[in-house]
């Protein structure tokens, strides 16, 4: 599989197994955010699929109805936190956001050991994205808008 397509594996899931062998108190968690691991980046990869193609509809079912999109943008004057919440205006925004459009990349990367994305103009990150999950659905998607803090992914 190509890099882009292909499964996206974070090494740091291993370190969740030792707890649950362990038998501590928050073996039932871990092993479950464990093995709910691969079923998160499947869903973060049809959530980018459908928003770089423009697909309002398919984007719409992978989302929860009371979505919330969080834009967290520290280089605004004011240091910017909005939130869009609901399906029609979170629909939009993404679309507008990820649609495939010269220059944009959009890959799928590991952030803060959640699935989630980086998206890039022109070979420079401007953005990470992560997921939160309510049952299958995406319930909440935090876009940190911080050039300054994300410089080091431009580096290779």
């Amino acid at each position: 599989m190509d890099q882009r397509s292909g499964p996206i594996v974070d090494d740091r899931a291993a370190a969740s197994v030792p707890a649950v062998a362990s038998g501590g108190a928050g073996a039932l968690p871990t092993i479950w955010e464990w093995l709910a691991r691969p079923m998160r980046y499947r869903a973060v990869r049809r959530f980018r699929i459908a928003a770089e193609s423009g697909d309002a509809e398919q984007l719409a079912a992978l989302l929860d109805p009371a979505v919330a999109v969080v834009v967290d943008d520290s280089e605004a004057t004011d240091g910017a936190v909005r939130v869009v919440g609901g399906l029609a205006d979170s629909v939009a925004l993404l679309l507008h956001a990820m649609t495939a459009r010269p220059g944009l990349a959009i890959v799928e990367r590991s952030v803060n050991s959640q699935a989630g994305l980086m998206l890039s103009h022109d070979d420079r990150v401007t953005a990470s994205m992560t997921t939160d999950f309510t049952g299958g659905l995406i319930s909440l998607i935090w876009v940190r808008l911080h050039p300054d803090e994300l410089r080091h992914w431009n580096r290779v």
